[in-house]
């Protein structure tokens, strides 16, 4: 075991090659990256459904029922804020890192990063989700929607 700086730095079969460190590192980093994304697209996926029975306005008695459908999705703008930590932490090791210890901060806290905003997102979204009154999709109540954290998608039936 190396120790370089005030990190100890496990090399293994790596011990040959200088960057060897910052290379387990960042494979790490994929890893937890692939990782959030999925974890992501779990908890940004869900679905919630009504009806009601509404009586007709032509007073004939026959009641229509309207039914109401909202999908959460995840949302591609999550995805493409991983890709860019991703990328700026690759390229501020690259171009900022003076020691091996300050390249394994700066990947570390990437990590740091994109867990958090795949959990934060998927909650935020859920949460949206479940606070959505039921009543709202079917009277056509205003609903506003989490964006950019889930991709809601309401859909809007009447039958006689």
């Amino acid at each position: 075991m190396r120790t370089m700086g005030t990190t100890t730095v496990e090399t293994g079969e790596l011990s040959r090659l200088p960057a060897g460190p910052i290379l387990m590192r960042l494979r790490r980093l994929l890893l937890t990256t692939a990782g959030a994304a999925a974890a992501y697209t779990l908890l940004s996926t869900g679905s919630v459904g009504t009806c009601t029975d509404t009586p007709n306005a032509g007073g004939s008695g026959a009641a229509q029922v309207t039914c109401a459908n909202l999908v959460l999705h995840p949302s591609w703008i999550v995805y493409a804020a991983f890709a860019v930590i991703l990328f700026v932490a690759i390229g501020r090791v690259a171009r900022q890192a003076s020691t091996v210890a300050d390249a394994l901060r700066t990947l570390d806290r990437a990590a740091i990063v994109i867990g958090a905003l795949a959990v934060l997102a998927g909650l935020i979204g859920m949460a949206w989700l479940f606070l959505v009154p039921h009543e709202a999709l079917t009277s056509g109540g205003t609903l506003i929607y989490p964006f950019p954290f889930s991709s809601p998608e309401l859909t809007i039936t009447h039958n006689p």
